[in-house]
């Protein structure tokens, strides 16, 4: 692997694990509140919109 690839691999890591530890951060702050709720209270609907 070049050092590049490298650096590229850790970077993709450390968003992961940053993202995942706000996620967790925030089901634990809103255990009551579902994905698709999540998703609309965030402006996402269209990601599950229904046709």
């Amino acid at each position: 692997m070049t050092q590049s690839m490298i650096g590229l691999v850790v970077v993709v890591a450390a968003l992961l694990v940053i993202a995942f530890v706000f996620a967790r951060r925030y089901r634990h702050a809103h255990p009551q509140e579902t994905m698709t709720q999540w998703l609309d209270a965030h402006h996402m609907g269209w990601l599950h919109h229904r046709h």
